[in-house]
């Protein structure tokens, strides 16, 4: 239920961030959020190339114009994601100082929640940072699949839209 799983979140939070202690090599905080950032760097699909795809789309049918519209729409979060976490990278290298974004950003990747950077960006989900990411990546290769040709599929995926309506 939803109040469990805040008390349950509030406790997590509440762990010491060094967490350091003990016999056995446990990874530090800082060494799980590196290997959360370079999972989901190392997944992260390139941009659509806009010009690209504006270039093939001959008539610019209703169905074809969403496909644009959800392709930026899309651009626009992953260029989010990808500078978020690069910049993150080089905070915790040392080469940039860490603000408060970054924090932010690092305390969502160890909680397992969707940054707020993030999901401002993004469509509606309740998932966790786990669930969200691979429903991302599904998103993008349906994306992918409805540009490559702007052939209009047997089935749609309404849900997979930011904004379904526009269909």
């Amino acid at each position: 239920t939803t109040t469990s799983e805040s008390l349950f979140r509030t406790v997590l939070e509440m762990q010491p961030r060094d967490s350091s202690s003990g016999a056995g090599s446990v990874a530090t905080r800082e060494e799980k959020v590196k290997a959360i950032l370079e999972e989901i760097l190392e997944k992260l699909p390139e941009e659509f190339n806009m010009m690209e795809l504006h270039s093939r789309a001959e008539d610019k049918t209703p169905y074809v114009l969403v496909a644009l519209q959800e392709c930026e729409r899309m651009n626009a979060l992953t260029r989010e994601i990808r500078r978020s976490l690069k910049e993150l990278d080089l905070g915790l290298k040392g080469e940039l100082t860490i603000t408060a974004l970054m924090e932010e950003l690092q305390n969502a990747l160890f909680l397992d929640k969707v940054p707020d950077s993030w999901s401002s960006r993004a469509y509606p989900s309740l998932y966790g940072l786990s669930a969200w990411y691979a429903d991302l990546l599904l998103r993008i290769r349906e994306l992918d699949s409805w540009v490559s040709d702007f052939s209009m599929p047997a089935c749609i995926w309404l849900a997979g839209f930011f904004n379904p309506q526009s269909f």
